[in-house]
């Protein structure tokens, strides 16, 4: 029977999750924003923030599907389908698309609590620990915030922890999607593929009793295919893992299994139009191809290590008395092995396991599950997740890093558990105090991560620390005047970006010059050249060529990327609003490029340029 008052507690802990998740938004956006500035609608990784408005602007204009705004020198026809940001372009006409992202994060930032609530009472009766699991979800962290930094994955200065992670963060100060409070201040997109993971295991549970869940289950397999569809192999490697302990512990049954494997159907369709995407579109090829590495396992271990070790509490609580050593010993050598083991991957761009080697690091989690599993079936469900979800990060394929996706949900939950038992028989008073100094050490990051969203947008940079939190009056005109166009597919070249150069490891910087390529493809949906560092093909070499086009004795490489390019517009800086950039540039120095065409915008550091070149169409 549910508990009235664990179900209140769920919709507070829901609405006041949305409130402290968008505190650093409402801050940004009236507090601190400067007079005339406009606001991008986040702080962290604010590229990637493009990326998903330039498929909102193209649902704006009417577009069902999408194509790359990032890759402007080969235009395509178009054939990439996202459900969430096709929703939220349609909400955007009236809202905004800084308005509808916000939307779409307060809502799936509530949901998430609440289906957290859901699968937490599937997983224990007792409302304690239903509680305990909503709070430890949603703040739960590891000890990034004793090795906080603001920029970069790996220390920016030496560190006495820097020896533990081999010189690098762990994961809770830097990989967003991986815990949900960073997540929810984000984005929405992360906090939607959590609802629809969340989901999904909420359904396979409830299937053991019916058949009814089997639709809604597929359903949801098939918009996470669709939206982020490296969750569903995340999902179903955790249900692999599931599957054994039920064998193991003979709580599996054949019309359970078959309900399961239905619902897992549901992402064939998607599944296959991502294939025919892939094989039709060469972009999208490149685009899928970037290399995406997963950190080392060290970073992961000191980034998950107090929710693991409450995990290890919630095992040995929740498994049968003569199993609680063995089970918990069995755990603990594969944590320590991989630690150990990590100690050999010192080159984070290269995959740490061979196919081979991780199908046998797999099989180990497989035969620690089948050796730590009870007989719950829903802690089965949690340990599959959490112990494959150890190993799925090394699986070697280019989107590695994402198989990380949520890694702290099912240790908090099972260190929930594991802590509301152990302080059951104890008096109310010490209870409270315990889980209040535990929830503490778990929140730390999720403090860290709340005042560098608020203060990243005070110093107007970015977590990329070359994008922007707020572009200037002059840029606002321009994306003005891109936004009233006639033609509907412009390319336009911006310079690259820089970078300030400070002094001081980890400060907070304004960067010297924006890099307004990606603000232009996701706010007035042109095309870009080099605008982003994965939707763009071969960027490294994109991102040269463009800066060079912007610098004096480039007449040469302007002509040519003129010629290969053909850009309707150029946003050029002024040189006289950047003088000292000789002094950053090694001497280099920019060129005066009016002479290009008609000047249709004249600001204060950039001015907007309409090419005259021959090989443009008049407009209509």
């Amino acid at each position: 029977m549910e508990d009235k008052f664990a179900r209140r507690f769920a919709a507070i802990a829901a609405l006041i999750a949305v409130i402290v998740s968008l505190i650093p938004f409402f801050l940004a956006n009236v507090a601190l924003k400067p007079s005339g500035a406009l606001y991008l609608g986040g702080q962290t990784a604010n590229d990637d923030l493009m990326v998903y408005a330039a498929w909102m602007r193209q649902a704006m204009d009417g577009s069902v599907l999408f194509d790359n705004r990032f890759a402007g020198d080969d235009l395509q026809a178009g054939k990439t389908f996202h459900l969430y940001f096709l929703l939220l372009g349609w909400l955007a006409k009236g809202l905004g698309i800084v308005g509808a992202l916000t939307f779409g994060r307060a809502l799936f930032n509530a949901l998430a609590v609440w289906l957290t609530y859901q699968l937490m009472r599937r997983v224990t009766d007792d409302p304690f620990a239903q509680k305990l699991g909503v709070v430890a979800v949603v703040l739960g962290g590891g000890f990034g915030f004793l090795m906080w930094q603001t920029f970069g994955q790996a220390f920016a200065s030496p560190n006495p922890f820097g020896a533990l992670t081999m010189g690098r963060l762990p994961i809770d100060v830097w990989q967003t999607e991986a815990f949900v409070f960073p997540s929810m201040l984000a984005n929405g997109l992360f906090t939607m593929s959590l609802c629809l993971i969340l989901g999904i295991l909420i359904c396979v549970l409830d299937a053991r009793e019916s058949s009814k869940p089997v639709a809604l289950g597929a359903g949801l397999f098939l918009v996470l295919m669709n939206v982020h569809s490296y969750d569903v192999l995340l999902v179903a490697l955790a249900l692999v893992g599931f599957l054994v302990a039920s064998l193991m512990t003979k709580t599996a049954e054949r019309a359970w299994i078959v309900r399961v494997a239905l619902m897992g159907l549901g992402a064939i369709p998607a599944a296959l139009w991502f294939v025919y995407v892939l094989q039709n579109d060469p972009v999208f090829q490149a685009r899928a191809a970037t290399e995406t590495y997963s950190p080392n396992f060290k970073q992961v271990f000191f980034g998950l290590l107090p929710l693991m070790a409450l995990g290890l509490l919630g095992l040995f609580q929740t498994s049968k008395p003569e199993k609680r050593l063995p089970a918990l010993g069995a755990l603990t050598v594969l944590i320590l092995g991989l630690f150990f083991l990590a100690a050999g991957h010192t080159d984070t761009n290269q995959y740490w396991m061979t196919m081979g080697v991780w199908a046998v690091a797999f099989a180990a989690a497989l035969g620690v599950l089948a050796f730590a599993a009870t007989d719950k079936p829903a802690i089965n469900l949690l340990l599959g997740w959490a112990v494959v979800g150890l190993v799925a990060p090394y699986f070697p394929a280019l989107f590695q890093r994402k198989l990380l996706m949520a890694a702290s949900v099912p240790w908090a939950i099972l260190g929930a558990v594991g802590l509301a038992a152990f302080l059951g028989s104890r008096e109310r008073g010490t209870r409270n105090l315990v889980s209040i100094f535990a929830l503490l050490i778990l929140s730390g990051t999720s403090v860290q991560w709340l005042q560098r969203e608020t203060s990243l947008a005070r110093a107007n940079v970015s977590s990329t620390t070359v994008h922007p939190v707020y572009v200037g009056k002059d840029v606002a005109e321009i994306l003005e005047v891109l936004n009233k166009r006639p033609e509907r597919k412009a390319i336009v070249l911006a310079f690259p970006g820089i970078a300030t150069p400070s002094e001081t490891p980890g400060s907070f910087v304004e960067p010297y010059l924006p890099d307004l390529n990606p603000i232009f493809s996701g706010l007035a949906g042109v095309y870009s050249y080099a605008g982003h560092w994965s939707e763009t093909p071969d960027y490294m070499n994109r991102r040269g060529l463009a800066t060079s086009f912007f610098l004096e004795g480039q007449d040469e490489a302007r002509t040519a990327l003129l010629d290969k390019l053909d850009p309707l517009y150029v946003v050029a800086p002024i040189p006289e609003a950047f003088e000292n950039f000789p002094e950053i540039s090694g001497g280099r120095r920019f060129a005066d490029l009016r002479s290009l065409g008609e000047t249709l915008v004249e600001g204060t550091r950039f001015r907007l340029i309409k090419v005259n070149h021959p090989s443009n169409r008049p407009l209509p």
